[in-house]
């Protein structure tokens, strides 16, 4: 049985952007096929990190899309998020091509002592003889749950699709 690409270009509308803490949120509604919506959060902070670089590359090539002229240096553009925000309002109804990635998304849930707990972003589970040690997405310790407490856990996974590129569309010709 073949399996589907890991990654692969889809032609979607932007429908909605919004400023949202340090980040810009674009929603994105596909020309055709699964899923209905797509949902894209462009990381405008720290300053300097590649992360934000990447973020600036996406903004730039959305507006470049629609049309949008922008003055003075995007570095500098970006930093203030409202005004991103602002200038990405006005890609509402272009069309980009998005390269999406396919993701899974690994949850757990806990019956403990003290109730039930859904965890998301779960990267990694393991038993061990004194309970489970759960390594979570974006790093920190591992989350320790003993066995005393824990009466049962499930894990499940959800296929989600991410962007990851923005691209101007192909003209035909």
């Amino acid at each position: 049985m073949a399996l589907r690409p890991l990654a692969r270009r889809i032609a979607a509308v932007v429908t909605d952007t919004r400023a949202e803490l340090d980040s810009l949120v674009v929603r994105y509604a596909p020309v055709r096929g699964w899923p209905s919506e797509l949902t894209d959060r462009i990381a405008l902070a720290p300053d300097g990190e590649l992360a934000y670089v990447a973020g600036v590359g996406r903004w730039l090539r959305m507006l470049r899309a629609a049309r949008v002229r922008i003055d003075g240096d995007p570095y500098q553009i970006c930093r203030d998020v409202a005004r991103a925000a602002e200038l990405a309002r006005r890609c509402i109804g272009t069309t980009l091509e998005l390269v999406v990635a396919r993701r899974l998304e690994r949850t757990l849930t806990l019956w403990t002592d003290s109730g039930v707990q859904h965890l998301g972003a779960v990267i990694d589970f393991a038993e061990s003889g004194d309970g489970l040690l759960i390594r979570r997405r974006g790093g920190g310790p591992l989350l320790h749950v003993s066995r005393e407490t824990l009466i049962r856990f499930e894990s499940s996974a959800q296929e989600r699709l991410e962007v990851v590129s923005v691209d101007v569309p192909r003209r035909c010709a």
